[in-house]
């Protein structure tokens, strides 16, 4: 059975998830965007859990500042995220802390993603579950769920709130597509949404907030 766990971020409060399963005591992390990381390696530790990955759903900082911190002190977890994030997750960091960031010297850079994929959807095994990773592209050009049985990790691309997209590096057009092909796949599937920024939801809540008209 799968547990989840929610932090809220800091700097900006998005959500960090802490997702594992009881059995084998595995478990990865999600979107971790505080700085040390220190909430998420202390519930990591004080439950005797073993990080897999830290899987990214973009390239935006408040989504990923805490990687480097989890990775420092768990050196085996393998940071996961689309090969379009990759390319362009240090790039947003330098535009991120000139910002939101009260130190002009400060930098922050991941130096290596572990597993990388370039597809509209790609699995790979998390002890007795299947991690599926989809690609949608549109508040981000990096952007993915990923689904892990009925519990899906959204980031920032469905929330209860339309997110902010910005010409350099997203699509309000990839966007609407992105949207539409999830709810014609998923939204008969009984899915539990975690979502970038606030508190859980499903489909049919989703779609009635954001005055979605679907042909169902």
């Amino acid at each position: 059975m799968l547990e989840v766990k929610r932090f809220v971020n800091e700097l900006m409060s998005s959500n960090c998830y802490i997702v594992w399963d009881n059995s084998s005591k595995e478990c990865i992390v999600i979107d971790p965007g505080s700085k040390d990381s220190i909430r998420e390696i202390d519930f990591i530790e004080s439950q005797g859990l073993d990080l897999k990955y830290i899987i990214i759903t973009h390239e935006h900082t408040d989504h990923n500042w805490g990687c480097v911190s989890l990775k420092k002190r768990f050196p085996n977890a393998q940071i996961v995220c689309h090969k379009e994030c990759s390319n362009m997750i240090n790039h947003e960091s330098s535009t991120y802390f000139r910002l939101y960031y009260d130190d002009p010297n400060y930098s922050y850079s991941i130096d290596k993603v572990d597993k990388v994929f370039d597809s509209e959807e790609f699995c790979f095994d998390f002890t007795n579950h299947t991690i599926r990773l989809l690609y949608t592209p549109g508040h981000s050009m990096g952007s993915i769920c990923i689904l892990i049985d009925n519990l899906m990790f959204s980031g920032d691309t469905i929330m209860l709130f339309k997110p902010y997209i910005n010409k350099r590096n997203g699509s309000k057009k990839l966007y609407k597509q992105t949207i539409k092909k999830l709810i014609v796949k998923y939204r008969d599937k009984d899915i539990v949404i975690f979502p970038g920024h606030g508190d859980a939801f499903n489909f049919e809540h989703y779609i009635n907030n954001n005055g979605i008209i679907t042909s169902h």
